[in-house]
């Protein structure tokens, strides 16, 4: 329970915003601090600036260039008088500790860094400054110091730590029992404020949220089956985006259970059409079929040239049948528009030529007369080879289909009234189409709706097929028959630029 209470998005939310809070706090209190810190030190070495000069100057620590042992105990005896928070250290020009007022077992650098010892006296730079603590290895503190100097030179430096060990047990001690608690207080208090106000700010900008997961919620655990009644609470002119996302999901399962009742009314169809694929397949396969039985039964008396042409032939058919399963496939997305087209020069009365050979067999069954008009090889339209002869080859099944002995078929090239156009029309003086159908044929469920009523009255996938492969080609095909002498299908295709 605890769990699902925390991994909600509320509570991310609010738990994110108090971790910040809980930072930025902290980060606070440190800036605060070290601001303070800073600020103290600053006015403490402002006030202290030249506290080591006047005392070098009020007392004379060497005599005979060495150091006056007795006149340093009394001049660090009068230093203490300023109070316990100094300390006072005597160091060589190479920055070495001769002499301090601190406890002995408590120095732990015996050497110290005159650079900032150098900057301070020189002046210009901002203070504070601060040096090396003989009582640390590590801590640096604010200072002031003076040269000690006679008459040969430079004798040695006064080195005074302002804020001693026994100021920083007081600040300490002051830190911990007053400025700190006081300041966690004031940081506790800010943080329940802001969480309370943070609580219930979050509580109601995430209430469309929470609303909307609940509303999803129920769309998925009553499914599609179920007409999901999701509440109509959700404005799509209101400028809030959780409010456009709620009327958008609204809209979308309204949509999703239109389009699931769509898919189960058409799903027997789309079966059927789905088993009537082989529609396509059969006259290669027959034709492939055809060629192998015939090199079977005469190879023998044949010559290895004839066979070999046999064999070639079956072998090319065996190729467009793949190719042709393939092209099935792509197809089938037509409707995303994701078929593609490979265009290129084509010489269209060969390539009708070329088909009309490849049924050769099946229009001799019938002894039907096909041709192509003119056979001109120099007539060239900008299409996919392969696409164009699938156009060919279900135009022209069609028509053996509804053809009777001593029929007609023809595939008649002219100039379009386009210029830049040829038009092409695949004729036959076959049975015909009823009027009634006509508006049908190119509709890929027509036949199968049909099929046990009729199986020759109209093209079924062949011919949506040929349909959808012209429109890839920025044109549309047309049919114009009379039942009981024939029927005329005809596009146009672009020239070559």
């Amino acid at each position: 329970m605890m769990f699902s209470l925390l991994s909600s998005f509320y509570s991310k939310l609010v738990l994110a915003v108090v971790a910040c809070f809980i930072l930025a706090g902290i980060l606070l209190l440190g800036l605060a601090h070290q601001s303070s810190q800073q600020y103290q030190n600053e006015i403490e070495q402002k006030l202290h600036l030249k506290l080591a000069e006047y005392l070098v100057n009020d007392q004379q620590l060497f005599q005979d260039g060495q150091l006056d042992s007795k006149a340093i105990e009394a001049a660090f005896h009068s230093m203490m008088i300023l109070g316990p928070s100094f300390e006072f250290y005597i160091l060589d020009p190479q920055g070495k500790v001769l002499t301090y007022s601190a406890d002995p077992q408590k120095i732990k650098r015996t050497q110290i860094d005159l650079s900032p010892i150098r900057a301070f006296i020189q002046g210009g730079h901002v203070v504070p400054i601060v040096g090396q603590d003989p009582r640390s290895n590590s801590r640096s503190k604010i200072f002031s110091a003076a040269e000690i100097r006679d008459a040969s030179g430079l004798k040695a430096y006064l080195y005074i730590i302002i804020g001693g060990e026994i100021y920083d047990s007081v600040a300490e001690l002051l830190q911990s029992s007053h400025i700190m608690k006081l300041s966690l207080l004031g940081l506790f208090f800010i943080l329940g404020f802001s969480l309370l106000v943070v609580v219930l700010v979050f509580g109601l900008l995430t209430k469309p949220l929470r609303r909307l997961a609940k509303d999803i919620d129920q769309f998925q655990q009553e499914g599609l089956e179920k007409n999901a009644n999701i509440a109509e609470h959700w404005q799509n002119n209101s400028h809030d985006e959780v409010q456009k996302l709620g009327a958008a999901f609204s809209h979308m399962a309204t949509t999703i259970q239109g389009q699931y009742q769509k898919v189960k009314d058409t799903d027997q169809l789309r079966r059927e059409l789905v088993s009537y694929v082989s529609h396509d397949l059969r006259t290669p396969l027959a034709s492939l079929q055809g060629y192998l039985e015939t090199w079977q039964l005469k190879h023998r008396d044949l010559s290895i040239d004839e066979g070999e042409k046999l064999i070639q032939v079956a072998l090319s058919s065996a190729r467009k049948t793949s190719a042709l399963v393939e092209q099935l496939f792509e197809l089938a997305h037509l409707d995303s528009e994701s078929a593609t087209l490979n265009q290129e020069p084509v010489a269209i009365a060969e390539l009708a030529q070329d088909v009309m050979q490849k049924l050769h067999l099946a229009a001799q069954a019938k002894q039907l007369l096909m041709q192509v008009e003119p056979q001109d090889p120099s007539l060239m339209v900008n299409a996919d080879i392969q696409r164009i002869e699938r156009v060919f080859t279900n135009l022209l099944e069609n028509a053996i289909r509804h053809c009777s002995i001593g029929d007609r078929i023809s595939v008649r090239i002219q100039q379009h009234q386009e210029p830049h156009k040829l038009n092409i029309v695949v004729s036959d003086t076959g049975s015909g189409i009823p009027a009634d159908d006509l508006p049908y044929i190119f509709d890929a469920h027509y036949r199968a709706e049909n099929r046990t009523q009729d199986r020759s009255a109209h093209g079924g996938l062949g011919l949506a097929i040929a349909k959808r492969i012209v429109q890839l080609h920025h044109a549309s095909i047309t049919v114009d028959s009379c039942l009981g002498e024939g029927t005329q299908f005809s596009f146009a295709l672009d020239k070559p630029a």
